[in-house]
């Protein structure tokens, strides 16, 4: 996979990138698990939406639609650790749009084809990852949609992401090399995006993230109160989706 350059101060580390891919493609996941370039536009419609949702909110779609798609963590060490990592990414995606939006670098699979020695970009993924974001709170999108330059910037994620393309969008994506050009819309569009919700965003979305999970606070209890800022107890709010 293409990685992005690496924010300073949450960005996971290549080590810690390699750890979280292993984990995602474990036996302890489902095969409905989202893996690293899904859960990068997954993460990155959440940051740069209208939104402000926790953690509780967005997390069990991370494993999959059903409740049964929830990994079986061997440990409460085991599932904090991973939800510190996910938190982090999001955390990095924030810091990178707020630093520079026309800098930042979605996380894009690379594929390559038999008889062709080629290696093309390809973020079908991130964009089908994206477009499951938007349906978390997908009444307060409705203004990007509506939006004529709006739904023309979000036009290369939907061909790209979408359940719902005409037969004539399908044909618009259908090769390596037309998938590899409309990838290279998305970061353009990403930071539209992110600018178009700015001014809705309550501020204190803006770095929500930095009061959650940290590797270098003390661990969390199943008693204690969520680090989210939901005012429940961990094992009733994040940690309900991630515990059995």
């Amino acid at each position: 996979m293409n990685q992005p350059a690496a924010s300073q101060s949450f960005a996971l580390s290549p080590k810690e990138i390699g750890e979280f891919n292993r984990f995602l493609l474990s036996d302890i996941t489902s095969d409905e698990t989202m893996m690293l370039d899904t859960l990068d536009g997954y993460l990155t419609a959440i940051a740069i939406g209208p939104t402000s949702l926790k953690p509780s909110q967005w997390l069990p779609r991370v494993w999959g639609p059903k409740a049964s798609d929830e990994p079986a963590f061997e440990t409460l060490e085991q599932a904090q650790h991973v939800l510190d990592l996910i938190i982090r990414h999001l955390n990095s995606i924030t810091e990178s749009l707020q630093n520079d939006p026309d800098a930042h670098k979605p996380i894009f699979d690379t594929l390559v084809y038999e008889d062709n020695p080629r290696e093309y970009a390809d973020g079908e993924m991130w964009a089908h990852g994206f477009m499951t974001g938007i349906a978390l709170c997908r009444e307060d999108w409705q203004p990007l949609f509506d939006d004529p330059d709006g739904a023309k910037v979000l036009r290369p994620i939907h061909l790209l992401g979408s359940d719902d393309v005409t037969p004539e969008e399908i044909a618009l994506a259908e090769t390596p090399e037309q998938r590899e050009e409309i990838g290279k819309q998305i970061p353009a569009s990403v930071a539209w995006i992110y600018r178009y919700w700015q001014p809705v965003r309550k501020p204190v979305f803006e770095r929500m993230a930095a009061s959650t999970i940290q590797r270098d606070q003390p661990k969390i209890g199943r008693n204690d109160p969520c680090s989210c800022g939901s005012g429940k107890k961990f094992k009733k709010c994040c940690g309900a989706a991630v515990l059995h």
